[in-house]
């Protein structure tokens, strides 16, 4: 990684604002509860008992839901991948592209007493360029933790007319 691509992503980590949103949209409860049944309706379709977890954006707990039948592990995985992508304002996915040797976060998942999760199923919720939450989904692959919670953070932002053009990344 050159020095030019780690000042940028330096950058967009110190400029991601934990303040109200100009949309005039923050994480609550129902907001939260809205994230969690896009993702249920979603798991469901798949056939797949998932645990969700939705954080502030300062990776604060918000909303706990674990499906019939989830695994257990899947409990403090989900609840880590959205503390994850609220605190690093950037997809678990992504993080872990970042934390690979020779990478300019290789390493990081030894901080916050081992929390910090690596792989895919924690997505930030950006509104007009800022983070107002997380999601965290356990209970799949991680790529089909990172299906449901896309279509979940998409399906909410998309009924509420919210950077459509962000998606579930910014």
């Amino acid at each position: 990684m050159t020095t030019r691509s780690t000042h940028l992503l330096i950058e967009r980590l110190l400029s991601a604002q934990i303040s109200k949103p100009a949309c005039g949209l923050k994480m609550s409860l129902a907001v939260a509860r809205q994230l969690a049944a896009d993702a249920e309706a979603k798991a469901g379709a798949m056939d797949l008992p998932i645990v969700i977890a939705v954080a502030d954006s300062e990776g604060a707990p918000v909303l706990f839901h674990r499906m019939d039948g989830s695994l257990p592990a899947s409990v403090e995985i989900a609840t880590n991948k959205a503390w994850t992508a609220a605190a690093f304002r950037m997809s678990t996915d992504e993080l872990g592209r970042l934390a690979q040797p020779g990478q300019m976060l290789f390493g990081v998942e030894a901080s916050h007493g081992g929390r910090t999760v690596l792989f895919g199923g924690g997505m930030p919720l950006w509104c007009e360029g800022k983070v107002i939450g997380a999601l965290g989904i356990s209970g799949g692959t991680a790529d089909e933790d990172m299906i449901i919670a896309a279509h979940a953070l998409n399906q909410f932002q998309n009924l509420r007319g919210l950077c459509p053009e962000q998606g579930a990344e910014k």
